[in-house]
């Protein structure tokens, strides 16, 4: 078997599973880097814990006196802001509990006026509503008066007119205007006896709505000055806690830039002890911690660098030809469903062609006319049999069985088979795919009498032509392009789990025959 260059060898391995290992030594090698980059970061932690503990255990840092003074200056530092903040905590804790005082004190003033100016304004709304009704009266009353002053001077011209009249009704009607006088004159002394009594009762009733009205008045003014002592009172103390609000966040930003040079000098110091070989007794356990991490880094990085080194030593090109089998084979059996799909998914093309002809053999089978149009089934001479639906007398949609065992199923048009269909032999072969005039063109599978799969794009004759696969009985697939029937030069191998490229020029490497059929015909 020939290879192309780069390609599997005698000790070479096998490019795709050395494309495997690879994936998996960059895995590792991602790792091993996450593993240095935590050692990194744990060795500045156990560097902090041996500057903290030598400076806590007040050992002798003579050697390292630049460090040790800013740590005592930082220390200092750390003490005074401690103080500062603590004293402003207990400052907005004093003035927090102030505010709380006095918004209570203010509340229980404004409650209490309120309490008294409630019923104020009941009783200012009781005066008010008998205000109105007596208004009202003396409206009506006035109204009512001078309605019984006009029926009155009429009733005084009538009882003249009939007093003076001598005709027998005279006299009753005479009668009834008198009587209705008196009662109109008994109704006008009572409503002025009532109209007086409103008249005398509206000042008092003014008077006291106007007291009231002005005691309620008083009230509300009592309340707004509690309003706007409170909002003064209140604000001033607000000032003071955004002063000293302002005051703690700047102490404790200080404090933490503070803690953050404690611990970037407390690294430095671990550091220089660490490098200086620090024994005292004090520091045993934190400068074992520290050689217990270099010890991890030193590992992982030995790892990284023993992969890299596997990495190099791999034959040129192999990864470019694992990636070409990984994603490029996936990418054409892609592009070849893609085309399966959209071939069976074109509308069949309309031609008028005569009906296949199988090998005669008159007389052998009784005739069945076909129907004009519906279900049903046509039997010819030579035993041919179309059953399915039929359009003026042609099938459409259906299955047409041959006297040589041969069978199509699918749709035809004017006889011939078009679209998506089947075509099946009698020794197994079978063709499953798109046809055009009885004949393969387009997207197909085709499965030969041995077993042998072919899968990709046809030509007439049942022959591949562009992207496909011949899959073969013991499990190979050939992939790449097909031209004609034939494979290409370089294609790619796939047998056992492994793929390799392969020289199909040479007859000895090249698995299997040719995607070619005879020609499948009308």
């Amino acid at each position: 078997m020939t290879h192309a260059p780069g390609g599997t060898g005698p000790g070479g391995g096998n490019f795709l599973s050395e494309g495997f290992r690879e994936l998996g030594r960059k895995l590792a090698r991602g790792k091993l880097r996450r593993a240095i980059r935590q050692h990194d970061a744990d060795r500045l932690v156990a560097l902090a814990a041996l500057g903290r503990a030598a400076w806590d255990g007040r050992i002798d840092l003579a050697a390292h006196a630049s460090v040790r003074d800013r740590l005592a200056g930082l220390d200092a530092r750390a003490g005074e802001l401690s103080q500062a903040t603590s004293r402003l905590e207990a400052e907005k804790a004093g003035l927090e509990a102030k505010r709380r005082e006095e918004l209570e004190a203010f509340g229980a003033r404004r409650k209490a006026v309120e309490a008294t100016k409630k019923p104020v304004d009941a009783a200012l709304n009781e005066a008010r509503s008998r205000r109105a009704a007596c208004e009202q009266a003396i409206k009506q009353a006035e109204s009512r008066l001078t309605a019984i002053a006009g029926k009155l001077a009429g009733l005084e011209r009538d009882i003249a007119s009939l007093s003076a009249a001598t005709g027998p009704e005279a006299q009753p009607k005479a009668a009834a205007a008198q009587a209705e006088r008196a009662k109109l004159a008994s109704e006008q002394g009572e409503l002025g006896t009532k109209l007086a009594q409103s008249r005398e009762q509206l000042p008092g009733h003014a008077a006291e709505e106007s007291r009231l009205d002005a005691e309620s008045r008083k009230h509300a003014a009592e309340i707004a000055a509690i309003d706007a002592e409170q909002k003064a009172a209140i604000g001033r103390i607000d000032t003071d806690l955004s002063r000293v609000r302002t005051e703690l966040q700047g102490a404790t930003q200080q404090s933490g830039a503070v803690q953050k040079d404690r611990d970037g000098t407390f690294r430095e110091l671990g550091a220089a002890l660490y490098d200086a070989g620090a024994r005292d007794p004090v520091l045993a356990e934190p400068v074992a911690r520290v050689a217990e991490i270099d010890r991890g880094r030193a590992d992982s990085e030995a790892g990284v660098e023993a992969s890299l080194a596997e990495t190099r030593s791999l034959p040129g090109a192999t990864m470019a030809k694992f990636w070409s089998v990984v994603v490029g084979v996936p990418l054409a059996l892609a592009a070849i469903g893609a085309g399966v799909y959209q071939y069976n998914h074109r509308p069949a093309p309309v031609v008028a062609m005569p009906q296949p002809v199988a090998k005669a053999k008159a007389g052998a089978c009784e005739m069945q006319k076909a129907p004009e149009n519906g279900a049903g089934v046509a039997v010819k001479s030579d035993c041919q049999r179309s059953e399915g639906t039929f359009v003026a007398g042609q099938l459409q949609k259906g299955k047409i069985t041959y006297p040589d065992g041969r069978v199509r199923e699918g749709t035809f048009v004017g006889g011939a088979q078009a679209g998506k269909g089947t075509l099946s032999w009698a020794d197994g072969r079978r063709y499953e795919g798109h046809f055009v005039d009885g004949r393969s063109m387009g997207p197909g599978e085709f499965v030969a009498a041995d077993g042998t799969r072919y899968r990709g794009m046809f030509k007439p004759g049942v022959r591949l032509h562009g992207m496909g696969a011949r899959t073969s009985p013991d499990g190979s697939v050939l992939l790449g392009e097909f031209v004609d029937g034939k494979p290409s030069p370089k294609m790619v191998l796939v047998k056992g789990g492994k793929a390799e490229l392969v020289d199909t020029a040479d007859s000895a490497t090249a698995p299997g025959g040719t995607a070619t059929v005879e020609p499948v015909g009308r």
